[in-house]
């Protein structure tokens, strides 16, 4: 009797467990009710902190622009004269250079900022670094020359590298700048024209590829609408762009009157695809995608022209220029423009243009920064799987991917979700952590209530059974009869 009843509250406690079980799920959706238990919370692959989402949000509307010009030098007979080869005089050399930078979209149309010498650098620019390009193939086509009219014959070519590299070792110290930077004496005294410029610019999304192949098939050509470029760092530089398509990612602007002294800032760019800002486009290997680096406003300036600007000690190369300076809510503080300094490590001052003077370009030709859905599907998504909502994150990642293929971040956080998922962290939208933690908590301790009021049964029903058994019990069994003594014979 007490195992029977013993076993018949045991199948009514396993009920209670089962029912408060069943009762439960009835908040939860049923495909995901197994995964919100207790033993995995806090363990997803991916929560985010403010600053981690504000940059993810940002990095997507952060471009690199490449500009390409083409051109020809012509020598003139005194720079002919001087290398003691005539026969130079009117030789053409072609030319195509690369300069790259950085930008950002404003509008979801394709509007986007960028420096004025990065989308437009100015010819006598174009001409030092179109002499650098050619100074040594000019140089050592006058010793081919010299050596012909000297020795009667054409030197090969190893010869006329070791009649260069002794030229140049004794004339110019052995330094290859030197060297361009007397051509470049010659062309600003006339003597070296640079002519028939065309330029081009492109902008690369996402990954950006190093060559000038690459920046030709993979870019997108850009229109220049506006620039306040006046050919010098010390001016407003800046640039306004054009480029055809929709659903492109932006970045807002800030208010310069919240701009102090000590205010953090995050410089964003791709990082340079030349050794010198501007160059041959060759790097055929090279994959790049925004880089971001930290520091804070460290002085307000005003520039020649009395363009509001920031000096900042966050790292700024030339392949940065262009690109934007956020602050910590993810909005726009200044444009990247000029460093100077030891950029290998060494102190160096990094200058950003006030967003102000943005503003002011975009209004000029009628631009509204605006929003995209890219932004919005983008944003929610990381909130959601910072969150742990991770199904629902892919939902808006994979949205995401539609509108803007280009975000380098979607597969991999689409990637991180799905892991979760299968490790059983992913929390049902309209659950938080800490509200699945208090109903998990909520029937572990129901359940041990239960079990409690079993075991108090229990213990009453042993205790009244013990109480009521009478003290002497005679056996019920007939007793076993002593045989009767047989009297004596």
């Amino acid at each position: 009797m007490q195992l029977t009843a013993r076993k018949v509250l045991l199948k009514a406690a396993f009920c209670l467990a089962l029912v408060f079980s069943f009762s439960l799920a009835s908040f939860l959706p049923s495909s995901t009710f197994a995964q919100v238990q207790p033993d995995v919370l806090g363990t997803a692959t991916g929560s985010l902190t403010d600053t981690q989402k504000m940059l993810l949000l940002v990095k997507p509307a952060v471009v690199q622009v490449t500009n390409l010009v083409s051109g020809e030098a012509i020598l003139q007979a005194t720079v002919a004269q001087e290398l003691g080869a005539p026969a130079l005089s009117g030789r053409s050399y072609d030319f195509t250079i690369g300069a790259t930078g950085s930008g950002f979209f404003v509008t979801p149309d394709g509007y986007l900022i960028t420096n004025g010498h990065v989308a437009q650098p100015k010819e006598e620019l174009v001409a030092y670094f179109a002499l650098d390009q050619l100074a040594k193939t000019i140089y050592k086509d006058a010793v081919s020359i010299l050596a012909q009219g000297y020795y009667g014959y054409t030197p090969t070519e190893q010869e006329i590298e070791t009649a260069y590299q002794t030229q140049l070792q004794q004339q110019f110290g052995g330094s290859y700048e030197n060297l361009v930077n007397e051509f470049f004496k010659g062309y600003r005294a006339g003597e070296l024209k640079i002519t028939n410029l065309k330029y081009s610019n492109y902008v690369q999304t996402g990954i950006a590829q190093g060559s000038e192949k690459s920046v030709k098939q993979l870019g997108k050509p850009v229109r220049l609408v506006d620039t306040s470029y006046v050919g010098d760092f010390d001016s407003r530089d800046l640039a306004l762009l054009k480029v055809e398509g929709s659903n492109f990612p932006t970045v807002g602007l800030w208010s310069s009157e919240s701009i102090n002294i000590g205010t953090e800032v995050y410089a964003i760019g791709y990082p340079g695809i030349v050794e010198k800002m501007m160059g041959v486009l060759t790097d055929e290997e090279s994959e790049l995608e925004p880089s971001i680096t930290k520091g804070i406003v460290s002085a307000k300036k005003k520039l020649m022209d009395g363009t509001e600007a920031y000096q900042t000690d966050a790292a700024i190369t030339h392949g940065n220029s262009g690109g934007p300076a956020i602050g910590s809510d993810g909005k726009v503080i200044g444009v990247g423009t000029w460093s100077f300094g030891d950029l290998a490590g060494g102190e160096s001052f990094n200058f950003l243009i006030s967003v102000e003077r943005v503003k002011e370009l975009l209004s000029k030709n009628n631009v509204t920064p605006s929003e995209s859905l890219t932004n919005a599907a983008w944003a929610e998504g990381l909130s959601l799987f910072s969150e742990k909502h991770y199904s629902a994150a892919i939902k808006e990642f994979e949205k995401v991917k539609r509108l803007y293929p280009d975000n380098v971040d979607v597969e991999s956080y689409i990637s991180q979700a799905e892991t979760a998922i299968a490790q059983g962290e992913d929390i049902p939208v309209g659950l938080s952590t800490i509200t699945v933690l208090i109903i998990a908590g909520a029937g572990v301790l129901v359940c041990a209530l239960v079990a409690a009021v079993i075991l108090i049964i229990l213990k009453r029903r042993q205790k009244k059974v013990v109480a009521g058994l009478p003290q002497n019990v005679k056996s019920e069994l007939p007793e076993e009869k002593t045989p009767a003594e047989k009297p004596a014979q």
